[in-house]
């Protein structure tokens, strides 16, 4: 026996016995664990917190005039014990239940047990007590009436122990109030007198933190998601610290008060954990994981730290730990380090000690690195928030080197260093530290904040080179060096190098000296053996600058001898002199020109050049010098040059005249003088500039330009008379004229009182009248009365508003222009809207104008009519404004997308509010489409109140209109009204959870399910899903779900045992849990009572499904051996027995059907019955054997084939005899069987004639039948030749007719065939006919089998004929073989079933059936009323034509007959509903399968596509196809009352993606040849070879249609 099979024994058959605890030992060993100091105040001071305690007062009483303390009473103003509060407290290792507090282990009171034997809670008037009693505690609870509103813990010492060290504890406590979240106050005493007084309080309000887009806030894995940042100032204040010096004699130091000032950031956690994490941590933490949670850090800042002069005591050195790295906080201080400066509290799970971190269990590692590493994400955002801080500053507040020691405390405070007791702490912190920002790290460099790749390492030996190129400060460099190591490690900052140079040289022109340097150092660079490729030196020459200039912009140097003397000036492109001048001698300038491939600068280059000095436009005499130059050669200078001359300067102040230098165009002749001031050149002889000046564009005359410009800008201008004088001339004005005027702000603005003339464009002015004042509008400054004369006419050309703009009047309209004006505008708008407003007036318009209720605005596409809509938060349109709707476009209600929009983004937030958003839906349900209500059904936004009146929300599919009470807890149920429950039900809401609802929820809860509801309504639930599962239901399909039944332990079992009850004897029935696998159904009550094992309810549909998931068979579970014991032999009560099985065996069979027949009446007339002693017989079920005295057996002899015998004793009564006859004849084993057969084997003819059992009727069948065998000996032996070996009747009844054989001669349908010895058989006895070796059955007239007693051939299944020599069936009229499960000959040597002549099928009788079948499916569905009888019609036609007549089967492989039932494909799915129409065609799917996803809306359009087009093949519309989706049953298609059905879940498996790009011939027939099948179940309903005949037809009918829209639709 294997191990496992002895377990499986021990479990099954052994005596259970409870494990002990010993209690004592076990809360000893768990505070082993608990090892650090104050660990019990550890735990009360967080029980404290839990409940929500402001003020907690520790008393330590001593023994008088001693220091050793003999009491400690622990005292919180928390809220008092609740009755759950009380029973935790006398539960080991159940922790608090509620996931927002920390307590997990449920060990932390009993950590009171270190230092006490019976500690003593009061609270809320109640107490408990807890003593031992031998190694088990006991508790006692009582209550008295109390006004204290305190919870107070009393323990008394085990032993007396010493007082705490007063600094010490105040450092533990202060240390502990840092991250409490309600504890402000915290008191000591020793005995009566206060020594520690400690307070904490939190500057309000928080600060949030604004967290930059680049950071990543998700956890690597996403558990959780940082959804923001608070910023607390707390302030931790010692009121009172007395440090004993004698405490016998009550002699105290006093300690000065102080203050620690510091800051809380707490980053607010979403957590986003699937079920799997969240079940698990479940069952490890024994608490739901919460929704959110908050991680927290303790910092000073630099400035804060730095500014405060107040003494800071060493009390406080615990929860300011930088320099030194702090420590991790689960709701008090643990070992575990954090790996930088700073604490961190979060909600991870600790080990049992809380003392370091679980990062072993493979949940709780993932749950709490996920946490770790939002930790480095929070410091990272306070690092970068740090530098944030330094950046905005700025160094002119503070010396540059007080910035530096900030950064560098900063860099240092969030520098990680390897954490202890675990490495991996830190490991993961610093590595999210880094990872969590898309922006690489900031410090501060040389140049001021900047990410850290942009940084560089300092060298020494470029020093004098750099100025921009970031570089690290000294100060910064030199007190973090193991941060700059690891970073350089890390690859994130690198040394200067020669790139740096080069990016330096690009940020900045050096200065001579520096460029000096710069091309010495170069020589030096190259001198040492370096080399710089071509590339690497153009881009230095690109970089390196003199006088912001690129060294490779220099083209040449100046020559100290030549033309151009060294102080003249020089284009930039020329290398200044004062660098060229340090390389001497001459020839080290011209090799240095070589080297840089730079000449000497050209005469006219200098010439270009000094165009372009800034002399030529502010010094006259300059100007006047390099115009003489250029009008002495100016005839010398080609066409091209003059051009260029031109360009260069026409916008150039370098003409010099009367009133300074003015470009060319604004410059005049000497002769041009309409206006005194205009500046004319101011040459000496203007004659010899002449051409030059013409060439420049000096001009001759005066422009209207600057005729408007200068009486524009007049202070005397009248300017009235300007305008009418513009006005005058305006048939003179050229176009570009005008539109100076329309788009210069010339025009003045009417203003009142003593304001400044503001000037506009002309078409920001409207026309002076009133209305225009009234609604504040810009108007022109008109002294005179508006007419329509010469000048108001030139306004209005110039483009003067004659009414404010469709933009102006809805800006004036809309907020927030001031209510008055907002009103004159909305009126003048809708007055002038048909004649002003109507063709620029659009719906889609951005102006929020129209007043709405509540005194809300809104756009014309954002408000509506129909106030019900308001439920939605929507805007509905001021109702005085109503009648203007059709004008301006306002919709009666929110469209589809609107309502789907609003319900998603903001679903209702309590019961009373979704009732009347639900019913609004209602009212807007047909809008929603299909694929809008799946969408719903999967969304969480219906409210459901919760205990504690939480309001959770969840999704349509999750919960259910009616769910019985005794299911509330596991089913969640909602109710929002009649109207209300319409809408939840389209979008998915379910009226009660489905069979595979309850199914899911057996398999996720049966033990708390079975618990909670009992055994009698748990079978009620098993029953349910037991109709559904047996009745090929949705259920079926669903494999997992399937699996999982079969696996998991959700069926009820029971047994069954004897007990004496109150004197009686009863049978009781207990109940149990179990898998299929070990359940057995009871089919045999004797191997019950034998075994009496698990066994399924005695309930036909939960057997049947206890079947399907696996449990077997009791009776063929067990084998049973039996031997007869004593002598041998027949008596007269053997002789008895055996007279009345065989006189009333064929009673035993009375309506029994064939297939519940194991034995027929022969076998159990040719039973011998004998008597012995007694029977021996041995049950074995598995692994069990039982060995148990029979009276009754039936045995097969030895020595006889087929041969059995009943055996008896002097102790058998009938119904012992009748187990056994039942047992062997019948395959069920049913009871009923048993009460049966001893009904009739004991009850007298008489009787059972009296109670109608009919005795002749059956006794005549058994003479008939004798008759029939008979007969049918006889002619077997005159036909020959049959050869039999051997001849044994089984069970399988063949029935042989006339009524075939003259039907076929009547119509001479076989000429040949010979009708002398026509011969019939019926009724006969079953005949069997095995091992033959050839068999030949020849020379038949006519043999007819046909279905009145259907054929059977059967061997308990396929039947297999093989191994024959030969087997021939010739010279028969017909052969006619139906309804069988399966028949499979194989081709052996000769295998021959033919008829002799072929069924004569004309062309004539062909044309005749197509002719009609295709008028009938024109009729039938142009006119359907008309078709009432075509199945019957069809099937005369074809009787009439001859084509049921019998079958050609010639040298076949093998054959095979199906069952009807077999052929499923089109069997009719009658439980569908309509849920939409897609382009003319019914879309269905199954009731309760939910909404069809999205995923399936292309493949449904193909799919539509391709139905329309076979339709239109067979001049089908499409209302008269339909679509369906069920993905449970078999069936393709099919065919109710005339309409055709196609399920899409074929599609989608079988040619979806084959037809993603364009339909397929394969796809196209598939579904041809559907539509035939289908149309041929018009005429023919079964599925049979009429049936078949008439889809060949079809098929001809319609292929030439079917090929030609192929062929128009180029798919092939």
């Amino acid at each position: 026996m294997s191990v496992n099979d002895f377990r499986n024994q021990i479990l099954s058959s052994s005596e259970e016995k409870i494990v002990e605890v010993n209690q004592r030992d076990l809360i000893d060993k768990i505070l082993a664990r608990y090892s650090s100091k104050f660990v019990i105040y550890r735990e009360l001071l967080q029980n404290s917190d839990d409940a929500d305690s402001k003020s907690i007062e520790i008393i330590f009483e001593t023994e008088k005039n001693m220091d050793k303390v003999i009491r400690i009473l622990f005292k919180n103003n928390g809220f008092p014990f609740r009755p759950e509060d009380w029973e935790r407290l006398k539960r080991i290792a159940e922790g608090n239940p509620d996931e927002k507090k920390i307590g997990a282990f449920g060990v932390g009171f009993y950590s009171l047990f270190k230092i006490c034997e019976d500690p003593f809670v009061s609270s809320g008037g109640q107490g408990m007590a807890f003593y031992w009693r031998g190694n088990k505690l006991y508790t006692k609870q009582g209550e008295q009436k109390s006004t204290d509103d305190w919870t107070t813990f009393l323990f008394d010492m085990r032993e007396p122990i010493e007082l705490p060290d007063v600094e010490e504890f105040a450092r533990f406590l202060v240390n502990s109030l840092g991250f409490t979240e309600n504890l402000q106050d915290i008191s000591v005493y020793f005995n009566d007198k206060l020594v520690i007084q400690l307070s904490k309080r939190i500057r309000e309000p928080k600060v949030t933190m604004e967290i930059a887009s680049e950071f990543n806030r998700l956890s690597p894995q996403e558990l959780f998601h940082l959804a923001s940042v608070d910023i607390k100032d707390v302030r931790l204040r010692i009121e009172k610290l007395l440090v004993p010096t004698d405490i016998s004699a009550g002699k105290f130091r006093q300690m000065s008060p102080s203050s620690a000032f510091l800051k809380i950031a707490s980053g607010n956690l979403d957590i986003k954990a699937n079920y799997e994490i969240s079940s698990e941590m479940k069952r490890i933490t024994k608490k739901e994981l919460p929704r959110e949670t908050t991680i927290q850090m303790i910092y000073t800042r630099f400035d804060e730290q730095n500014s405060s002069g107040d003494y800071v005591s060493p009390i406080f050195r615990d929860l300011l730990p930088y320099p030194e790295q702090g420590r991790i906080h689960i709701g008090f201080s643990t070992h575990q380090t954090t790996g930088c400066c700073s604490h961190l509290s979060a909600r991870v799970i600790p080990t049992v000690e809380r003392e370091s971190i679980d990062l072993v269990d493979i949940t709780l590692a993932k749950y709490n690195s996920e946490i770790l590493s939002l930790a480095g994400t929070l410091c990272r955002i306070l690092y970068e928030d740090e530098m944030i801080k330094i950046s905005r500053r700025g160094v002119n507040t503070q010396s540059h080197e007080w910035f530096e020691e900030w950064a560098a405390r900063a860099l240092t405070h969030f520098t990680f260093n390897i954490t202890t007791p675990n490495e991996k702490v830190g490991e993961i912190t610093e590595s999210q530290f880094f990872s969590c920002s898309e922006e690489k790290l900031s410090i501060l460099s040389t140049t001021g904040i900047l990410p850290i790749s942009d940084v560089r390492i300092p060298n020494p030996e470029m020093t004098g080179f750099i100025r921009t190129v970031p570089v690290v400060p000294k100060i910064i460099f030199e007190r973090c060096k193991t941060f700059f190591e690891k970073a350089h490690t890390m690859k994130l900052i690198k040394y200067l190098s020669f790139q740096d140079i080069l990016i330096e040289l690009k940020s900045r022109a050096f200065s001579e000296n520096e460029m000096i340097e710069l091309l010495r150092w170069l020589i030096s660079y190259w001198s040492k053996g370096n080399i710089i490729d071509a590339s690497e030196f153009e881009q230095f020459k690109q970089l390196a600058r003199i006088d912001d200039r690129p060294l490779s912009t220099f083209r040449y140097f100046l020559n100290p001898a030549g033309i151009i003397t060294p102080d003249a000036i020089v284009p930039d492109y020329v290398l200044p002199y004062s660098i060229s001048g340090h390389f001497k001698p001459f020839k080290v300038l011209k090799d240095l020109g070589n080297f840089f491939g730079w000449p000497e600068l050209p005469l006219i280059d200098w010439i270009r050049f000094i165009i372009k000095n800034p002399d030529l436009e502010d010094d006259p005499t300059f100007a006047k010098e390099v115009h003489r130059i250029l009008a002495i050669g100016f005839k010398r200078i080609s066409g091209s040059d003059k051009r260029a001359i031109r360009q260069l300067f026409e916008r150039k102040k370098c003409i010099p005249t009367k009133f300074g230098m003015k470009i060319p165009n604004e410059s005049y002749f000497e002769n041009v003088n309409l206006f005194p001031d205009l500046p004319t050149i101011d040459f000496e002889k203007p004659s010899s500039v002449k051409d030059l000046m013409e060439l420049l564009g000096v001009r001759k005359v005066v422009e209207m330009s600057l005729i408007i410009e200068r009486l524009t800008n007049h202070e005397n201008c009248d300017y009235m008379q300007l305008i009418k004088y513009l006005a005058s001339k305006s048939d003179d004005l050229k176009p570009k004229e005008k539109d100076m005027l329309r788009t210069r702000n010339i025009w003045p603005k009417e203003n009142s009182g003593s304001q400044q003339t503001q000037y506009l464009v002309i078409n920001e002015l409207h026309i002076p009248i009133g209305t225009h004042r009234e609604l504040g509008l810009p108007v022109i400054g008109w002294k005179e009365k508006w007419t329509r004369n010469t000048p108001e006419r030139f306004l209005i050309e110039l483009g003067i508003q004659l009414c404010p703009t469709l933009t102006t009047i809805l800006t004036l309209a809309a907020p927030p222009t001031d209510s008055e004006i907002r009103n004159k505008a909305l009126k003048y708008f809708m007055y002038n809207f048909e004649r002003k407003y109507f063709r620029s007036y659009y719906p889609e318009i951005n102006f929020a104008f129209l007043p709405c209720l509540n005194d809300n605005y809104a756009k014309p596409l954002e408000c509506f009519i129909n106030p019900e809509c308001m439920v939605m938060n929507f805007k509905v349109i001021n109702k005085d404004y109503q009648h203007h709707v059709g004008k301006l476009g306002v919709r009666q209600n929110p469209n589809r997308e609107e309502l789907l929009n609003k319900l998603l983004r903001n679903p209702p937030r309590d019961e009373e509010n979704a009732e009347k958003i639900f019913e609004y839906l209602a009212s807007r349900q047909t809008d929603f489409t299909f694929t809008d209500l799946n969408r719903l059904a999967k969304f969480d936004f219906i409210p459901i109140r919760k205990q504690h009146n939480e309001i959770i929300f969840t999704s349509p599919c999750k919960c259910f209109f009616k769910v019985r009470e005794e299911l509330k807890d596991f089913f969640l149920q909602v109710d929002f009204g009649e109207k209300a429950n319409k809408f939840l039900q389209c979008c998915g809401v379910n009226i009660e959870p489905s069979s595979i609802e309850y199914a899911e929820l057996l398999v996720k809860s049966s033990y708390k399910l079975l618990n909670s509801i009992g055994s009698g309504k748990y079978l009620d639930i098993l029953r349910r899903i037991a109709m559904e599962f047996n009745n090929f239901g949705n259920m079926a399909s669903k494999l997992d779900l399937v699996s999982e039944m079969r696996r998991a332990p959700i069926l009820l079992a029971m047994t069954k045992e004897i007990k004496e009850i109150d004197s009686k004897v009863k049978e009781i029935i207990n109940y149990r849990l179990d898998s299929a696998k070990k359940i057995f159904i009871n089919d045999d009550d004797i191997y019950r009572e034998v075994f009496n094992p698990l066994i399924a309810p005695e309930d036909d549909d939960l057997e049947n499904m206890y079947k399907r998931l696996g449990s077997k068979s009791l009776h063929e579970s067990v084998k049973e051996t039996s031997t007869p014991k004593g002598d041998i032999r027949e008596t007269d009560n053997s002789r008895n027995f055996q007279k009345q099985i065989i006189e009333r065996a064929n009673f035993f069979y009375f309506k029994c059907s064939k297939n519940d027949v194991k034995k027929d009446e022969e076998w159990l007339k040719n039973l011998k019955v004998r008597e012995v002693d007694h029977i021996k017989t041995c049950y074995t079920l598995g692994k069990t054997k039982k060995t148990i005295k029979n009276n009754t057996s039936i045995i097969p002899d030895n020595n006889e084939i087929d041969s059995w015998t009943l055996y008896i004793t002097s102790n058998s009564s009938s119904v012992n005899i009748s187990q056994q006859i039942a047992k062997y004849i019948y395959k069920s084993h049913d009871l009923h069987n048993v009460i049966t057969v001893n009904a009739l084997l004991t009850t007298t003819l008489q009787d059972l004639k009296g109670m109608g059992y009919p005795i002749e009727r059956i006794l005549q069948k058994s003479n008939l039948q004798q008759i029939s065998v008979e007969q049918i000996s006889i002619k077997q032996e005159n036909e020959k030749p049959i050869t039999n070996d051997k001849f044994s009747i089984d069970h399988s009844p063949i029935s042989l007719q006339t009524q075939g054989n003259q039907l076929f001669h009547e119509q001479r349908i076989y000429s040949n065939a010979s009708t002398s010895n026509i011969n019939g058989y019926m009724n006969k006895k079953p005949i069997n006919i095995i091992n033959k070796d050839p068999v030949t059955i020849t020379n038949r007239e006519s043999v007819n089998i046909t279905n009145k007693e259907p054929i059977t051939i059967t061997n308990k299944g396929p039947v297999t004929i093989t191994n024959r020599e030969s087997v021939a069936i010739t010279n028969i009229e017909l052969v006619n073989i139906t309804n069988e499960r399966s028949i499979n000959i194989i081709n052996e040597k000769s295998v021959d079933i033919k008829n002799r002549e072929s069924i004569p099928i004309t062309s004539e009788y062909t044309r005749t059936l197509q002719d009609y079948i295709q008028k009938t499916i024109k009729d039938c569905y142009s006119n359907p009323k008309d078709i009432t009888n075509n199945q019957t019609n069809t099937k005369d036609i074809i009787k009439a034509c001859n084509f049921n007549m019998g079958s050609i089967i010639n040298h076949e492989d093998s054959i095979k007959i199906i069952h009807e039932n077999q052929m499923n494909y089109c069997n009719s799915v009658l439980d569908l509903y309509r849920v939409d129409i897609v382009q003319e065609v019914e879309l269905h799917i199954r009731e309760g399968s939910g909404q069809l996803s999205q995923k399936f809306d292309y493949p449904l359009r193909q799919f539509i596509d391709m139905l329309k087009s076979l339709a239109n093949v067979f001049g089908l519309a499409p209302k008269d196809i339909h679509i369906f989706y069920d993905d449970i049953s078999n069936s393709i298609a099919f065919n109710h009352n005339r309409e055709l059905f196609f399920n899409l879940k074929f599609y989608h498996e079988l040619h979806e993606e084959e037809c993603k790009n364009k339909l397929t011939v394969d796809a196209m027939t598939y579904w041809f040849m559907m539509f035939c099948h289908e149309l041929a179940h018009n005429f023919i309903q079964h599925h049979n070879s009429d049936h078949e005949y008439c889809f060949v037809l079809i098929t001809k009918i319609y292929m030439s249609n079917f090929l030609k829209m192929l062929r128009r639709r180029e798919i092939f």
